[in-house]
Order: C-alpha cells, then structure tokens, then sequence
C-alpha cells in the first residue's frame, strides 16, 4: 500500500492497492486501508492535542515494511492491523506513532506484552520513543491490563500507552458529517454493544445506513466504508438479511447508491457464509490431526485463525 496522503485524498498508486484489497476483502487489510485513507481523521479521534500540533500539510510515512520486520521478529503474525507512522509537526519537529488496531475480540494473547514489544523494537531500530495507542473495536478478556510494568529485585520497568475502546467514545464526534472513519469506528461501537444479539445489530445497521446516504462522499468513499461497516455488523441471520435488503431498498437514495449498498451487503453477507464454512472444515482437519500450518496452507485461512479455532 502506498504510504502518502496528503488531508485524506487519496493518489491513483493508492487506489489501485485499495482496489486489491477490496476483491479480496481481507479484513484485517481493510482497517489498514481506512487507517491509512483517512489519518488525519482518526488522529483527531484518538489523539487531538496531537492532531493539532501535527503539520498536516505534510503526508504522514506510513512504515509497513519496517514494522512487519519488527513483528516477524519477533515471531507474531502478520495479519494485524498494526501501523507505524512518522509525521511532521508545526514546530518542525517530528513523531513516531505505533498504531495497534485490535479487532479480534479475544485473541491475540496478552495485548500489554504485545504493545510494549513493539516499542521496544521501534526503539531499538529508530532510536526513539513511539507514541503508542491500541484501538479497541471488540471485548478483551475479562481483567485484561492496559499497561506493561515488570518488577524484580527493585527495578521497575513500566510502559503506558494509550488504550482507546471504541466503545467508550463519544458518539457526537463519531457521527460528524466530515468523518468518515468515525462512522465505520461508530459501527465498531454498535457491534460491541449488540453482543451479537441480531435484532439490535439489525436496528443499527438501519440507522447507519440512513446515515450514510445522507452523506456527500465520492463513491470510492462509500463503497469502502460499507464494506468495512458491513463486515463489523455481519447479519447471519437470513431472515433478518432478507429484511434488511427490503428495507435499503425502499429507502429515498440515488438509484446507483441503492444499488452499490445491495451488492456490498449481499457479498459480503455470501462472504461470511463461505467464511463459517472454511471454519468447519478447518475445524475437522484439526481434529483429524492436522498441524496447524496444514490447515492454514489448505484452506487458505490465516495462522492466527487457525489456532484460534484450536484454542476454543
């Protein structure tokens, strides 16, 4: 993916990538996609003293490469949505950001280990200290900490990052006309508190749908921000599907709007059928004693997908 956008307009290099990811509607790569579309967006989100003292005339660097050498190093997986970015500041200084995007629920193992690992070898590799913050967009295990601190023999070592749950931001500032990553972080939000229950996701999808016609983005714009919205809000239920498609159909929109939501819904919903049967399969090659890299290599699932279907 490209690393240059400049106040979140997109280059042609970087649609083409979006593009590559969309047909192959990688969910991890699509919080990386919006991350890195809309920045400067979500830095006013999650850090707004910081969005404001930031030079934003100047495209933030995104350091993929450099931070998947870091996670290989240190033998995690690569499907995270993890980002390092550098960017210019109004007093011509600069910083690091090490932007950890957790969208696994529970998975994952020990998210303080994880960010403090990371810093350290940011550390190591730049010479500087990385502005950390984790995205929370689904439940973590129950007394999780939100810090690192490690003590032995008198020494202390203790690392605080910035811990941000969806769910605990403020739904004024998500639903703001010129955010677009605040309705997909909104629908985050919905997610989590419908605790799956398909009624109540049912009711928001139909509330962030009338919100997101009312919109004035481009059509790239919308297109990524339903797939991603309805990815967070997966009807299974196909009574409440089929309602569903009724309901974006008698809604007063553009014809190529309607259109363009009825086909992301019903491939995406398509996609999450064929995603629960992989899981079945791969599922009874665990249990025939299949290794995990077995699994992952036949049914085309990654790693980290795998092993979560073996620790349930």
């Amino acid at each position: 993916m490209v690393d240059k956008t400049v106040n979140g307009k997109a280059t042609a290099k970087q649609n083409a990538a979006e593009s590559t990811i969309l047909e192959r509607m990688d969910y991890d790569n699509l919080f990386k996609l919006v991350l890195h579309r809309y920045f400067w967006e979500a830095l006013k989100i999650l850090l707004p003293k910081l969005y404001e003292a930031a030079n934003r005339n100047v495209a933030p660097v995104f350091l993929e490469q450099e931070l998947q050498k870091i996670t290989l190093d240190l033998g995690e997986g690569t499907n995270r949505a993890d980002l390092l970015i550098r960017i210019k500041l109004k007093n011509s200084g600069e910083e690091l950001i090490l932007c950890h995007c957790e969208i696994q629920g529970d998975g994952g193992g020990d998210l303080a280990i994880r960010m403090y690992r990371y810093k350290e070898m940011i550390h190591l590799r730049y010479g500087e200290e990385p502005i950390g913050v984790a995205v929370i967009t689904a439940p973590r295990p129950r007394g999780e900490k939100t810090s690192y601190s490690w003590e032995r023999f008198g020494v202390r070592v203790a690392y605080d990052y910035l811990n941000v749950p969806v769910i605990e931001l403020d739904d004024t500032v998500l639903l703001a006309e010129d955010s677009r990553i605040g309705l997909i972080f909104y629908a985050a939000k919905c997610m989590w508190q419908s605790g799956n229950d398909e009624g109540k996701k049912f009711q928001y999808l139909r509330k962030i749908t009338g919100l997101w016609s009312k919109r004035g983005w481009d059509r790239d714009d919308k297109r990524i921000i339903l797939l991603v919205v309805n990815y967070l809000i997966n009807l299974k239920d196909r009574d409440y599907a089929k309602q569903y498609v009724k309901h974006v159909e008698s809604l007063r929109m553009n014809e190529e709007d309607r259109e363009m939501y009825v086909s992301v819904f019903e491939r995406v919903y398509k996609e999450e059928g064929r995603k629960k049967e992989r899981e079945e399969i791969a599922e009874n090659m665990l249990n025939e004693g299949l290794s995990v890299d077995e699994v992952s290599k036949y049914t085309r699932m990654p790693r980290e997908g795998v092993e979560a279907l073996r620790n349930l």
